[in-house]
């Protein structure tokens, strides 16, 4: 492994490369959708269910894989994603059928769900709290950064060579990948529990969000130092700092007060530090000044004594999930459909319609880039970000609703892929980093597996939403306006939120 003095290139290509794997064959299979629907005779309906399944699969695993994204070593998790990916791709190019292809994004959801958690976590603990949320947006990008890829090689690819050996090419990039993230990923703690063969929190350990650096029990025997508060200027009642510039508690049920970071119990079974020298026995959980019986005997009274201690996730993660599943339906419904609709509605050849998700996919790198700065910004409001976006992707839905409108209309699908990329598809890097700051360092995985369920319970909706409006009504619009409509309520809702929090 390649150690250095701080978290440095490697790391962050570890970090980008695993966020492009998981979703690498749904962007693939989108670029070369006229392709792969003539060779295998499907319907767009049947199109779109291929990506739903996938992510229907992530959302359902979502949860408890953040929690093993807390307790795994950094090397598990590569090795599940980036061996899931390579499957799932294998599947696909030898599908003779579309029963196998369903079961080939089945394994492509489950390998990649855990993506998230995984490298947020990797991020809380290798990279100073100033640069986190800058760390973020680039390794987010890693996303968009398979879709550029995808839309400018695989329909040519798929032209020459045919879409299963372009599928197969993409199998040996995931393998070396996989070979290098090995090699240089940082270690990383496996989440034991304190009282498992490693030491509780030092005396001076405390979760607290008030700004100044503490010290977080990272499971291996060394503490892990980052400031909570990660550049916000306020701390919650529960003693994280929200990550939109307000108390997480603001309006929302929160963890109660209790002056550490988790406000009773962590999730992993860590004892909650109050700045006593001492610490609480292995297996009991502190909640609001009362303690919990003993572990139990067995590993199962042992896990409910845990669940018992482990205090609710904050309110504004709530908000955060519901906004990411609201933007996630359109925004996943463009991707998948957008080559499609710029072929049948718009007259463009296939390597032209598979540019549309490029130029989206270009403009979203650099806005995740950019959107993730502005959240390193101290006093960053989460919300009203997302209300600017919402609007935005509002923007691209109205374009792509009236580009087919008349034939002069048809260059409007190119700003609004500019729209989509600039707007919708930096949406994550917002709720990701706000979920990050609103929890302390052991909550991280499970903060950020909620915000991908509701993420990914977008992702599902979409295509199958507007895939089942294309073939019921042989037109796009109906599924635009849904969209349009979706992007509408995501800003009503951060509105409504940050009003709530000013009141």
């Amino acid at each position: 492994m390649i150690r250095g003095s701080g978290p440095g290139a490697h790391l962050m290509l570890v970090l980008t490369a695993t966020m492009a794997v998981g979703p690498l064959l749904t962007h693939s299979l989108s670029a070369m959708s006229p392709l792969v629907i003539e060779d295998l005779e499907l319907t767009e309906a049947q199109f779109g269910l291929l990506a739903t399944t996938t992510f229907f699969v992530a959302a359902l695993a979502a949860v408890r894989t953040g929690r093993w994204a807390d307790r795994l070593s950094a090397r598990a998790l590569l090795l599940v994603m980036f061996v899931g990916a390579a499957l799932a791709m294998l599947l696909t190019a030898a599908a003779p059928g579309y029963a196998v292809l369903l079961l080939a994004m089945v394994v492509s959801g489950l390998g990649q769900v855990m993506a998230n958690p995984a490298t947020n976590r990797l991020i809380r603990l290798h990279v100073p709290a100033a640069r986190r949320a800058s760390w973020l947006g680039v390794k987010q990008a890693g996303v968009q950064a398979s879709q550029l890829v995808a839309g400018l090689t695989f329909p040519a690819l798929g032209l020459l060579l045919g879409w299963r050996i372009a599928v197969l090419v993409a199998v040996g990039v995931v393998l070396l990948l996989l070979v290098h993230g090995w090699w240089t990923v940082p270690e990383n703690h496996s989440g034991a529990p304190a009282g498992r063969g490693s030491p509780g929190p030092h005396p001076t350990a405390s979760a607290s969000g008030s700004g100044s650096p503490t010290a977080s029990a990272s499971g291996s025997g060394s503490p892990t130092v980052s400031p909570a508060a990660s550049g916000s200027p306020s701390a919650s009642p529960s003693g994280s700092a929200s990550g939109s510039g307000f108390p997480a508690a603001s309006g929302f049920p929160s963890a109660s007060p209790s002056g550490s970071g988790s406000g009773s119990g962590s999730p992993s079974g860590f004892p909650s530090a109050s700045g006593s020298p001492s610490a609480l026995p292995s297996g009991s959980a502190s909640g609001s000044g009362s303690s919990t019986a003993s572990a139990s005997p067995s590993r199962r009274g042992a896990r409910r004594a845990r669940a018992a201690g482990r205090p609710p996730m904050p309110g504004v993660v709530r908000a955060y999930a519901a906004a990411a599943a609201l933007t996630g339906l359109g925004a996943q419904a463009a991707n998948v459909y957008l080559p499609l609709y710029a072929h049948r509605e718009l007259d463009l050849d296939v390597v032209a319609a598979g540019a549309t998700v490029s130029v989206s996919a270009l403009v979203g790198i650099a806005s995740r880039v950019l959107w993730a700065r502005v959240m390193d910004r101290p006093g960053a409001d989460g919300f009203v970000l997302l209300a600017g976006m919402a609007l935005g992707a509002a923007a691209s839905a109205v374009l792509l609703v009236l580009a087919p409108l008349h034939p002069g209309l048809a260059w409007a699908v190119w700003p609004a892929a500019v729209l989509h990329g600039g707007a919708a598809l930096a949406v994550s890097v917002v709720v990701m980093s706000g979920a990050m700051r609103a929890v302390p360092a052991e909550r991280v995985g499970a903060s950020t597996g909620v915000v991908t369920m509701g993420l990914y319970g977008g992702f599902c909706a979409g295509p199958l939403v507007l895939g089942g409006l294309l073939q019921l009504t042989g037109s796009f619009a109906v599924g635009w306006t849904v969209v349009l409509a979706c992007y509408l309520a995501c800003g009503a809702l951060a509105l409504v939120v940050r009003s709530r929090a000013r009141s």
